[in-house]
């Protein structure tokens, strides 16, 4: 994703809301197309009334972007719009932060103000640009039980929204969970801004992927879901705005498909359903994955992909990266200028639903662990009776 260049701004200390319980957000597993598939969640924007979206939180973009109750296009006719007229606490204003129009919290009619381009390449459904509108409001995040936590910050209103990308996606809006880098501006970053409006909050978030659903955990982990401890790793140019790791070679059994000669990266994509590769390695790779071959019975037989980290490495089984009667690889291309990047690697759905990811905001790293099986037991009756979800 590339923004566009606007001013920044430091918004004023808000007031701490205080508490250290885990927040712990449930996602739900849905199909997109082209057999992809994304987790989702809620949360509500606004005041006093809560206007509920469901949200993908991408870990490879800056903003909260959701389209607004303005846009006419068929892309956000198809999705829940958000309206900042429905909210007591929105407030338009500009890149800088300040208000639109003074003592006018809403602006209507003809206006000059700021507007945002984004651009969003994704793994999966294309690419697609979005213009958007900043509108100041709070943003709350919780789960079925009740409890909530709230921040507020500057949310991307699309007014336009290209049709082709966005009306495939099956989610109302993108919650960007990037470092800092890809944001236009300190106002706009969301863990940045819930980590000051709630600083006893640890300062990390941690994914959990299942084969329906998963979790993303804010303020700390939980330790059930991994099968070992946390294997941490420097993230890879924290100031570009990715979490991202250094990968030291990449092989396909006994073969090495990428030596790294000139360096590899992984980024962290929950965006992505398939495991992106960079597009001048995407045919290589390919070609080497197609010599899975199908099993009587269904299935598909091959070796495993790894990425190779140094203290770890992630594995992945011929199920997750080729699929079908064919065993046709599932990747997805990724059109970055190779004079820019190097062997980029996007680990999404693929990856995430193998290995627990921690991120740490403070001290700008990233942990992996294999995931604990998901269990859930049946009842007294049924106490020996465990299924994985």
């Amino acid at each position: 994703m590339a923004p566009s260049s606007v001013p920044t701004r430091t918004p004023a200390p808000p007031e701490p809301q205080l508490g250290s319980e885990l927040l712990v957000v449930r996602l739900q597993r849905v199909e997109g197309l082209h057999s992809s598939h994304f987790y989702v969640g809620r949360l509500s924007l606004g005041q006093p009334r809560p206007q509920e979206l469901q949200v993908l939180f991408d870990t490879a973009s800056g903003h909260l972007l959701v389209p607004h109750s303005a846009c006419t296009s068929k892309a956000c006719k198809k999705h829940k719009r958000y309206s900042p007229f429905l909210s007591s606490t929105a407030m338009d204003v500009n890149s800088n932060g300040k208000p639109v129009r003074e003592k006018q919290r809403l602006v209507t009619g003809k206006a000059v103000r700021d507007a945002v381009t984004v651009e969003f390449t994704q793994a999966d459904l294309g690419e697609g640009a979005a213009q958007a509108v900043l509108v100041h409001d709070d943003v709350c995040l919780g789960t079925e039980f009740g409890h909530q936590v709230c921040t507020n910050l500057d949310i991307m209103a699309a007014v336009k929204m290209d049709d082709e990308l966005f009306e495939a996606m099956p989610y109302d809006g993108m919650l960007g969970l990037s470092m800092a880098g890809l944001s236009t501006g300190t106002g706009c970053v969301f863990f940045q801004r819930l980590m000051e409006t709630n600083p006893s909050m640890l300062p990390q978030f941690g994914l959990s992927f299942g084969a329906q659903s998963g979790e993303i955990f804010f303020g700390g982990h939980d330790s059930s879901r991994m099968a070992e401890d946390l294997k941490w790793f420097p993230v890879l140019h924290p100031d570009d705005g990715f979490w991202e790791v250094a990968i030291k070679s990449v092989r396909l059994g006994n073969l090495t498909v990428d030596a790294c000669n000139d360096g590899c990266r992984g980024i962290i994509d929950t965006g992505s359903s398939r495991l992106g590769v960079q597009e001048n390695n995407f045919q290589a790779l390919r070609t080497a994955l197609s010599h899975s071959q199908p099993m009587v019975g269904g299935g598909c037989q091959g070796p495993e992909l790894e990425f190779d980290l140094g203290d770890i490495a992630l594995k992945l089984r011929v199920e997750d990266y080729a699929t079908g009667s064919n065993c046709e690889p599932q990747l997805g291309s990724l059109e970055l200028d190779p004079k820019d990047y190097h062997g980029v690697y996007a680990f999404g759905e693929t990856v995430l639903r193998r290995y627990y990811a921690a991120f740490d905001w403070q001290e700008r790293r990233i942990g992996f662990a294999p995931v604990a099986q998901r269990r859930v037991q049946l009842g007294k009756a049924a106490a020996t009776a465990v299924f994985t979800v």
